[in-house]
């Protein structure tokens, strides 16, 4: 089991003082080239917008009528399909239903899927071009909207790489399977603006503006039920003319009063080909189109293995001990390794036909049941003597005996069903979900699959352990996923081929709010003529890499999931000998071992964090899931050879992350490293900011000191996810980030400059504090270039720095910025962890530590 030194316990962080920013009304921004050019060029940028738009109105009403004579299914007369770009600095896309366009979704470099919202002939949009050309007040914004698309080219901007690969190819008589997601948020895409108080205004005709606002409000939330079930009717008899079928039910984001907002469902439907490019085309309301997701385990020969049981006894956990839910291939659970630990009461099986059977039925051990014993055995298993389980292990079947994903198994649906029934029936709060894609995501909007983890993991407190998913090892998968042995034939050599676009993790390993896991080799194998393909503790040669959507620093860690070993061949052959792959619980119903090493994968690293998360739950019950993952990756560190000062800092980063966990760093401290975190729940507005101050003991200041000291910093936090825009400030409903203070800065004074800089332009340099910090808050502000810390809602940064460069104090802020949900109660939870670490072991820090903090009282909140 773990080997687990004497710890000492996390310190409190103290929060001293808090404010938020005033009411942005606007700050000056540099104008974009493409928009001044338009300004100054209004005829023709005018008569261009109007010529697109002239011949966009002709060709759908040329299209209605050979639908009429083509019998195909009827479209609305008052919405017709627009694609857009605009300027995506200066013009806030909500602003469309302006000009009588409802935006469907919101892509990346300003493009707009849009529909005409009961405007047929886009007649407001036509007003404001003749206004622009004429240069008559109203008419500047049309500068901002830099092109309208030719309706043809609506398959690149909804369709997933491996569905546009195929189209040309779709044939009209054959029935596909995809999945679609539709938008359902209508023209009123957002709350209107909640009422500031006027200075002469009393509070009792305040309070009523504000009962009148949240009667509005409300009743908007009644009008996006009534949209989205018209717009689920619909898209149902469009496929049904097709003689197709909804084979799902909808998956949506059906949002109570006042907490949340819907903006899309989802659904898996059989069409046929001719069906499948008419939806694409017409329906308006359609954003995204992909084909159903396979799971694709890596397949390798079986080799020698441990023949005898061991005579290991595990004991049951305690009762109230944390619960870990397996969703995978289900789980031999008389196995005498994992028996103690099986919650058999809550075992499920969500497999067409076979929903009374939660085994693993997967040949050669099993896949489940490896999964469920790397929760329990994260290093080896022990042979004799007898321990407690940590945890208790719940068993979700959803793979079939072929280690499948029955394509009658809807992901969304499947994820929000297995959440139903263990956290909100036994208070699971701990998922691991070894099952991804067979091929790269998309990186352009958030899949359903990964929009619902990121959406079940806002509505309840729990935590989703996902792996990063393989490369095969032979053969391309799809028209993307090239196999290792494709790269070694095309001469990319290892871990170059890594980085390619192919390489990238699996769906759902995008989801932001997910902990997504990658692989790394635990041992340097040479017995000549064959050698491993990685080195100890170096990404394994079918590890999926980043960065993920939007920039999103992903894998966030790796664990050992084994290698692969090459001989010299040209391409070279490739095996998987026992020595450099991971030991694992065997499943024996197929016959075979109880224990052997004899599979590799990502799928058998997940778990082994999962087990981190295990021990954090039990350690810290009170505690939030948001801390979990904080401290996972907190305690996460770069091996030694990616700090070498030849290494491509980048790449490293792409491959593993933030590094190997340490659950020992995870669960407390030692003499020479000491970690603060944030106690109990903590929640965050837009426009505010929360301020903690940490004090370095004296000791540690003085000039003759030259310790060499590790700090880092990790926040944690999550918010409501929309799936139809597509980037990280407009996907989240409220997004954090944060700062550290600048030399002799105190608290007042940096929390009053990190409240000025709020509203700040993008390209504004803000600096970073005192430290010189590994990735930084902005792109090309940290060592590593291209790349920061602030992407993603896991935000980790760390630095080196000599003892006597410390200050007295600095103070790290928690900053909230507004998303897409513009309710100023809207809030979003956070967990913060900041550590403390001597580099040469044998120098205690964490006794001054504890001894230099002292109490503040929280002064009043402050205004800038």
């Amino acid at each position: 089991m773990v080997e687990r030194p004497e710890r000492l316990p996390h310190i409190q962080l103290q929060l001293i003082i808090e404010g938020s920013a005033k009411p942005f009304t606007s700050v000056g921004r540099k104008q974009n080239p493409q928009t001044a050019a338009n300004l100054s060029n209004r005829q023709g940028h005018g008569k261009r917008l109007k010529s697109s738009l002239d011949f966009l109105i002709s060709d759908w009403q040329y299209t209605q009528e050979q639908r009429e004579k083509e019998s195909k299914p009827s479209l609305s007369e008052k919405s017709k399909p627009i694609i857009l770009q605009i300027d995506p600095t200066a013009f806030d896309s909500n602003d469309l239903r302006k000009f009588g366009i409802e935006v469907v979704a919101e892509l990346e470099n300003g493009y707009i899927i849009g529909a005409s919202a009961n405007d047929p002939e886009f007649s407001e949009l036509q007003k404001k071009i003749e206004l622009f050309i004429q240069q008559q007040k109203g008419g500047n914004k049309i500068s901002e909207i830099w092109d309208i698309i030719d309706g043809s080219r609506r398959p690149e901007y909804i369709l997933s790489a491996e569905l546009l690969n195929e189209w040309e190819q779709i044939r009209d008589e054959q029935i596909y399977t995809v999945d679609v997601g539709i938008s359902c948020i209508g023209a009123k895409s957002r709350f209107p603006d909640f009422p500031e108080q006027k200075p002469d205004e009393s509070n009792e005709k305040y309070s009523n503006r504000v009962n009148k606002w949240i009667s509005k409000r409300d009743a908007t939330y009644d009008e996006w039920d009534d949209l989205a079930f018209e717009r689920q009717q619909d898209l149902t008899s469009f496929v049904e003319t097709y003689n197709g079928r909804i084979t799902s039910s909808f998956v949506e984001a059906d949002i109570p009063n006042g907490a949340k907002l819907p903006d899309s469902f989802s659904c898996r439907i059989q069409i046929s080909g001719q069906g499948l490019k008419d939806l694409v085309f017409n329906f308006p309301y359609i954003f995204d189109v992909s084909e159903p997701d396979e799971f694709a385990e890596i397949i390798i020969e079986s080799t020698s293995s441990d023949d005898n049981t061991p005579a290991f006894s595990l004991e049951k956990p305690d009762n109230n001990a944390p619960k870990v839910c397996v969703i995978d291939s289900g789980i031999q659970e008389r196995h005498s390794l994992l028996r103690a630990a099986i919650d058999s009461a809550s075992s499920r099986s969500w497999v067409p036909g076979e929903i009374h059977i939660t085994a693993d039925g997967v040949k050669n051990g099993g896949h489940g049941t490896r999964v469920a014993g790397a929760i329990i055995y994260p290093n080896t298993i022990p042979r004799t003597g007898s321990e407690k389980a940590v945890c208790w292990i719940q068993n979700a079947r959803v793979l079939d005996a072929d280690c499948k994903l029955p394509k009658q198994l809807y992901p969304p649906n499947l994820l929000g069903e297995i959440v139903g029934v263990y956290h909100k029936q036994t208070g699971t709060r701990i998922f691991n979900h070894s099952v991804t894609g067979a091929v790269a995501c998309q990186t352009q909007y958030m899949s359903a699959w990964a929009s619902t983890i990121d959406n079940l993991t806002w509505e309840q407190d729990i935590l989703f352990v996902v792996a990063a998913g393989n490369l095969p090892l032979n053969g391309k998968i799809g028209s993307t996923r090239l196999s290792i042995q494709d790269h070694f034939a095309a001469n990319r050599q290892y871990p170059d081929y890594l980085l390619e676009n192919s390489c990238r993790i699996a769906n759902p390993a995008q989801s932001f709010q997910a902990l997504t896991v990658g692989s790394v080799s635990s041992i340097s194998y040479k017995v000549p003529p064959c050698s491993s393909v990685s080195q100890k503790d170096q990404p394994s040669a079918f590890s999926c890499s980043g960065l993920g959507i939007w920039s999103t620093i992903k894998p966030e860690v790796v664990e050992y999931g084994g290698d692969f070993v090459k001989n010299q061949g040209t391409p070279p052959d490739i095996t998987s000998p026992k020595e450099v792959c991971p030991e694992l619980v065997r499943s024996t119903l197929s016959g075979g071992p109880a224990v052997a090493s004899d599979n590799v994968g990502t799928s058998f690293a997940a778990p082994k964090v999962s087990h981190i998360a295990a021990c954090l739950a039990a350690e810290f019950r009170d505690e939030s899931c948001l801390l979990y993952r904080a401290l996972i990756v907190q305690s996460a560190q770069w091996p030694e050879w990616a700090m070498s000062s030849n290494v491509n800092k980048l790449q490293v980063l792409r491959q593993i992350g933030y590094g190997i966990p340490n659950i020992n760093r995870a669960l407390g401290n030692f003499p020479n490293r000491v970690t603060l975190i944030t106690r109990g729940e903590r929640r965050l507005k837009a426009r505010q900011a929360h301020v903690y101050q940490v004090k370095l003991p004296e000791q540690l200041r003085s000039p003759g000191e030259e310790l060499e000291i590790l700090v880092e910093v990790t926040l944690s936090y999550k918010a409501q996810p929309r799936r139809t825009r597509r980037n990280r400030r407009k996907y989240l409903s409220t997004w954090l980030d944060w700062d550290c203070s600048g030399k002799g800065e105190d608290p007042e004074r940096f929390l009053a400059r990190i409240l000025k800089e709020h509203d700040a332009p993008d390209d504004t340099d803000k600096g970073d504090g005192i430290f010189k910090w590994m990735l930084g808050k902005q792109n090309n502000h940290g060592i590593v270039r291209d790349v920061s810390r602030s992407a993603g809602t896991i935000q980790k940064d760390w630095t080196y720095v000599k003892s006597f460069e410390l200050t007295e104090a600095f103070c790290i802020a928690v900053v909230g910025h507004k998303g897409w949900n513009n309710d100023p109660d809207a809030t979003v939870p956070y967990s913060l962890a900041i550590s403390f670490e001597s580099t040469q072991a044998n120098i205690p820090i964490y006794t001054s530590f504890v001894e230099a903090q002292v109490k503040l009282e929280i002064p009043t909140q402050v205004e800038i």
